[in-house]
């Protein structure tokens, strides 16, 4: 059979540009690493053999060419005629392929070599030659001669790259891919001395790999899977440093190099580790080392055992960050209890927090927890929903009258639980609206003499300038004075009275409601209340709240009042009842002055006043602004203590915040 040799080189897969380049440089360290190997033994290998690059590039940064040397055996005949035979199995033993030579011509034009050997006890012979295998004879210029040196070993010199294979590559860059392509042999400690040179900056690439990283740990176990058999594991932890490829990775190895990469950081969230170091998982055995291709960019197996082989080192990997992930964990609890607090109707999927946290994957951030959670509720709902459509069509009309009676008793458990877990989170938003309330308070001394709170306070009970119904719910926040408001059919905001149809009036009570619990009893005096703020911090009263209601009474007895459309909403005559409620901060000159009022009379908790006037018909409630927020929260208590769906925990925190929030 005859050997075409451009027609192999045609056929060999090797990347493009750097990729080109690096390849060819892995190529020189293995043969490298080989020489030295069989120079000195596989005992003192490493410690004795040396390898030198040496790296000249263009102005632009491109290759202008290399210099490989090393202290290894060097070219002697038995290694000279393996150099001219492709697909040498003259190194098998040691890894070889015997496609080096092929990766250099396809990227360089020019391959030389000069390369020294030892003859007998203390003779020594030079080889010097050029590479080129489209030659017949492919050794051109092959010399030998004599020679009275004893610096044994090899020095070959790639240049005249191909303009397509050309790129930029940097000390930095070169260091750190030589790293990751050969760090198995760095892990085990069979790597020789290796320097790389680009101009006058030399770098130990042993040093500078030693400094970043940290075995920790290594096992050997049985991959029960077609021929692959035992596997060696080792745990590093690396400087991140070094490259990115090698950073949260399991590498597959042969023969001492990297193979393929399987990027693990995500699905153990290795960005956060605690030593700030990635994480590397080198995986070695003889099944990888006899499998590999001739390329080593991948192995010729199938693919259920390569796959058993990746799944294995997963499995130890997790057993050796069991620490690490297990912290992942414990915040992922704090993320899935913080979620159900402010959401209380996904708890529908979590029965058991630890539980559920244990089936997530650890590399899950809040917001892939929450969209798994709202997944489920919106599956849950649609099958309630199918099922509840299921009875109503009578879609099983075989089914007898008390399996039939059993499922809708069961659906309406599971409608009414999701019910609750609804009201659960409608009082989780209160409690948000109360936090925001009280921190309005927090203004400073120079912030005293500003309406901008009472405006403000205002406001976010219920917006200002606006006559609204009881339809218009989500426009205000009521209940944070009392729930009942919620119900008046017909209330204004900051409103002149002559817009609510009483002529020649233009006072503005603060809040004004008509016709309670949402409908006009004709012939009945439905109570009307009225809510006037004062500005916090607005220790002395620029105005007497108890006397400015009152007045508003006295304007409007024997009126009429309209709403936006012309319709009347209410007559007021001499019997119609009148509730008022004065919010206010409760300083001492604040007191005195109500203590001389009607509404002189102290609630239980002291922090407000209430009393009646006969001749306005109108009972007046004094709260202090801590007062409203503080009974709007206990209100809000008595929905927390019955939160009983939810897991433990999350109620439990949930009750907590109430409480802290008194």
């Amino acid at each position: 059979m005859k050997f075409d040799v451009l027609g192999r080189l045609s056929n060999m897969q090797l990347p493009d540009g750097r990729t080109a380049l690096l390849y060819s440089i892995y190529e020189a360290i293995s043969n490298a690493i080989q020489a030295a190997e069989e120079r000195f033994g596989r005992a003192d290998f490493a410690k004795r053999g040396e390898i030198s690059i040496l790296v000249h590039t263009n102005a632009d940064k491109t290759l202008k060419y290399l210099a490989i040397s090393d202290n290894g055996v060097g070219l002697n005949p038995v290694h000279l005629d393996a150099f001219e035979t492709c697909d040498t199995r003259q190194k098998y033993a040691l890894g070889g392929k015997g496609v080096g030579r092929l990766v250099w011509i396809k990227v360089f034009d020019t391959i030389t070599v000069s390369s020294t050997y030892e003859t007998g006890l203390d003779g020594y012979e030079q080889v010097s030659f050029k590479f080129d295998p489209a030659q017949e004879e492919s050794l051109v210029g092959l010399q030998k001669a004599k020679s009275k040196a004893q610096d044994v070993g090899t020095k070959i010199m790639l240049s005249g790259i191909k303009a397509h294979q050309n790129a930029a590559i940097g000390p930095a860059i070169l260091s750190r891919y030589i790293c990751h392509h050969f760090f198995p042999f760095f892990i085990a400690g069979s790597m020789p001395r290796l320097y790389v040179t680009f101009g006058r900056r030399d770098l130990d690439i042993g040093e500078y790999l030693a400094s970043r990283i940290d075995k920790k740990a290594e096992e050997t176990f049985d991959v029960l899977i077609g021929s692959v058999g035992q596997i060696t594991v080792s745990h590093v932890y690396v400087d991140k440093s070094i490259s990115q490829d090698l950073s949260n990775s399991i590498l597959l190895t042969a023969q001492g190099r990297v193979v393929l990469s399987v990027e693990i950081e995500k699905k153990f969230a290795l960005k956060s580790l605690d030593n700030g170091k990635a994480y590397v998982c080198v995986v070695k055995g003889q099944f990888l080392d006899s499998r590999v291709d001739q390329e080593r960019t991948g192995f010729k197996t199938l693919e259920s055992e390569i796959e058993a082989i990746k799944q294995a080192a997963l499995d130890a990997a997790e057993r050796f960050l069991e620490a690490h992930i297990a912290g992942v964990r414990r915040f992922q609890k704090k993320l899935v209890i913080s979620i159900l607090e402010e959401h209380p109707q996904l708890a529908i999927s979590v029965t058991n927090v630890d539980a559920y946290v244990s089936s997530l994957s650890p590399s899950m951030s809040e917001e892939d927890i929450g969209k798994t959670l709202f997944t489920l509720l919106y599956r849950h709902e649609r099958k309630i929903r199918h099922q509840i459509q299921s009875i109503a069509n009578n879609d099983n009309p075989d089914t007898n009258d008390s399996v039939r009676r059993e499922r809708i008793e069961e659906l309406v458990g599971k409608v009414t639980d999701d019910a609750k877990r609804r009201l659960a989170e409608y009082t989780i938003k209160r409690h948000q609206i109360i936090q925001l309330a009280r921190s309005l308070l927090r203004y400073s001394d120079a912030e005293k003499k500003s309406y901008h709170w009472e405006r403000t306070l205002h406001e976010l009970i219920c917006p200002m300038g606006k006559m609204l119904t009881a339809r218009d719910y989500d426009e205000h926040n009521l209940w944070l004075l009392d729930d009942l408001l919620s119900y008046y059919s017909f209330f204004a905001s900051d409103k002149s009275m002559a817009a609510l149809g009483v002529e020649g009036e233009r006072k503005e009570p603060d809040l004004i409601f008509f016709n309670p619990h949402g409908f006009r009893r004709e012939g009945t005096n439905d109570p009307i209340v009225i809510v006037e703020f004062k500005r916090p911090g607005d220790e002395a009263l620029s105005s007497d709240p108890v006397d400015q209601v009152l007045d508003y009474i006295e304007r409007l007895r024997a009126r009429t009042v309209r709403d936006v459309e012309g319709m009347i909403v209410a007559d007021i005559n001499d019997q119609t009842p009148f509730e008022c409620i004065v919010i206010c901060d409760l300083s001492e000159a604040a007191r005195k002055k109500f203590q001389r009022s009607v509404a002189q009379t102290p609630t239980p908790d002291g922090l407000g006043y209430y009393g009646f006037s006969p001749n306005h018909h109108a009972s007046i409630r004094v709260m202090s602004y801590a007062k409203v927020f503080r009974d709007a929260e206990l209100r809000n208590r008595s929905f927390f203590d019955k939160l009983g769906l939810l897991p433990e925990e999350v109620r439990n925190s949930l009750i907590a915040a109430a409480q802290a929030a008194e």
